[in-house]
């Protein structure tokens, strides 16, 4: 059994539906590790049944889908980081009232904390944008550009 994260919002429009019963997938259900492509998702349901379809056996190893677990702090799962993340791109930087009505699982205060701890103050991000602005800086530098031209020659030449 492997636990692999998946880093959607519980829309369940975005999965397909389950194998067994063609209902909605919601978090957590399961991947067959040895049926696929396409991939083979069953919900918890058919899966604690014994659900087998065609190739699929119910002894076969499995992955369990979620994304139920910390990534960046152990009070954060990384469904919050992703809505935080998809939030913020909604409402707009500093919208931090909205972003957490937009959350539903977090104060405006604890939204704002968070991405600035993690997303903003972060070495590691911080080094990256730096990296990033040097090298947009780098490609719009002042320097000159050397200009060719047959016909200014052909002008400078006849004066």
């Amino acid at each position: 059994m492997i636990v692999q994260p998946h880093f959607s919002l519980d829309d369940p429009s975005d999965k397909p539906p389950c194998r067994g019963c063609s209902s909605y997938l919601m978090e957590p259900y399961i991947k067959c590790a040895e049926c696929g492509p396409p991939p083979f998702f069953l919900c918890l349901q058919c899966f604690t049944r014994g659900f087998e379809y065609k190739k699929h056996q119910s002894d076969h190893t499995y992955e369990i889908m979620t994304s139920d677990f910390p990534v960046l702090d152990p009070s954060w799962t990384a469904q919050e980081e992703m809505a935080l993340l998809e939030a913020v791109m909604d409402c707009g930087f500093g919208n931090w009232q909205d972003v957490a009505n937009q959350m539903c699982t977090k104060t405006k205060e604890e939204c704002e904390k968070h991405y600035m701890k993690h997303f903003i103050n972060n070495p590691l991000f911080a080094s990256t944008l730096l990296n990033l602005k040097q090298a947009e800086e780098a490609k719009t530098a002042d320097t000159a550009i050397p200009f060719h031209c047959k016909c200014f020659a052909t002008l400078v030449k006849d004066t």
